[in-house]
């Protein structure tokens, strides 16, 4: 009797007959517990049946594998292999690199992915210590900028700061002759001149370096360094790497042996801070004694510059005319009485705001106290006898 093909039988899934009777058997994945068939589960059995980057989903009489984000079925089915997401369509500007599992976009030069977030962010490449070598490093977005005090300039060959040679540019600075210095120059003054203040020229009946005849109390000392000449101190510290820096007498003497090269030329200064002093017979004035001349040495101040006389004349016994650019300082006709005053002579540049802007786009806005020098003080005392 075939109780499979009667189906006298109480198998669950398949029925084989037998010489007088029959058995039951269960498809691949399941297990035979007398007529009825358990499920395997895969999964427990082997737990590496996906790999590592797969999930293992049990079925019944068989499993399938689920994959991560990042990651696809391979061709067998049974594994996770990582997908390469810079192959299709991604987000990325600057260029994509793939990672396991995902991908990371590239960043722009100047910009560093960022650490946690698929993100670029600035790039600070002022940490690197040698980066500008000599001179200073301000980071901006992308990049980064050496920067050198006013009167030197970058070099990238070098890799620091250089003195600008102001006096070889085509723009010449100074009217008398110019002397470079470091980190600034100096303007001559046509002979019998002082250089007094940066940009002015002074010259006085007595003012002297010498001779037979005894110095005015503001005789200026061979020894002593006019303040414009004492450029070590305005250059914020920038190290002079394997220079020797010069003492101030040494510079004062390099300066006058430069000037001595150059025709008609005179850097010699007055101290702004002594007093001129001049004395004068009482009876021997007239209006048309020059006792001071002033006259400026910058160019940007030919013919945009006033001598003052800001203090110690209320009553009006001096002042100051102008003639071919020479600015005479002089008695006016009022007859003075005698005794001691005490002026202050000061300069103004005569500029409009406009031209002071239009100056300050040509150059730099430290530059040299703002390429107008520094308005004069100067103190003279005047002996009437």
């Amino acid at each position: 009797l075939d109780e499979c093909a009667t189906k006298q039988h109480n198998c669950q899934f398949l029925c084989v007959n037998t010489i007088g009777g029959f058995t039951c058997k269960c498809p691949p994945g399941f297990t035979q517990h007398h007529t009825a068939c358990i499920d395997n589960n895969e999964c427990t059995s082997d737990i590496n049946l996906c790999g590592s980057k797969g999930i293992c989903q049990n079925t019944p009489g068989s499993f399938t594998c689920e994959c991560q984000r990042g990651f696809s079925l391979d061709q067998s089915g049974a594994s996770c292999e990582d997908v390469d997401e810079c192959e299709g369509n991604h987000r990325c500007q600057h260029g994509c690199q793939n990672i396991i599992g995902g991908y990371r976009c590239s960043c722009p030069q100047g910009y560093l992915q960022h650490y946690q977030w698929n993100q670029c962010v600035d790039e600070n490449e002022c940490l690197s210590a040698h980066i500008c070598g000599g001179a200073s490093c301000h980071n901006t977005l992308g990049s980064y900028k050496c920067m050198c005090p006013a009167g030197f300039q970058y070099e990238q060959f070098s890799g620091g700061c250089q003195d600008i040679n102001e006096c070889g540019s085509s723009q010449a600075p100074c009217s008398y002759g110019c002397s470079n210095t470091e980190g600034g120059y100096l303007c001559g003054c046509p002979p019998g001149y002082f250089r007094i203040g940066q940009g002015h020229c002074v010259s006085g009946m007595g003012m002297s370096r010498g001779g037979p005849e005894p110095p005015a109390s503001g005789e200026m000392d061979d020894n002593s360094l006019s303040p414009e000449a004492c450029y070590e101190c305005k250059i914020n510290g920038y190290p002079k790497r394997g220079r020797k820096r010069r003492s101030a007498n040494e510079t004062e003497a390099s300066l006058e042996d430069q000037a001595e090269t150059e025709a008609n030329v005179s850097l010699a200064s007055w101290d702004v801070e002594k007093t001129a002093i001049f004395a004068f017979n009482i009876s021997h004035i007239s209006n048309k004694v020059r006792i001071l001349e002033l006259l400026p040495a910058l160019t940007t101040l030919t013919n945009h510059n006033r001598y003052l006389i800001e203090s110690g004349n209320d009553d009006g016994f001096f002042k100051i005319n102008q003639k071919e650019g020479i600015s005479y300082l002089h008695f006016t006709k009022k007859k003075p009485v005698a005794g001691t005053y005490a002026l202050q002579i000061s300069s103004t540049p005569l500029y409009k705001k406009k031209e002071l802007n239009q100056l300050e786009d040509k150059y730099d806005k430290d530059y040299l106290s703002g390429e107008l020098g520094d308005n004069l003080k100067m103190k003279i005392q005047i002996l009437l006898h």
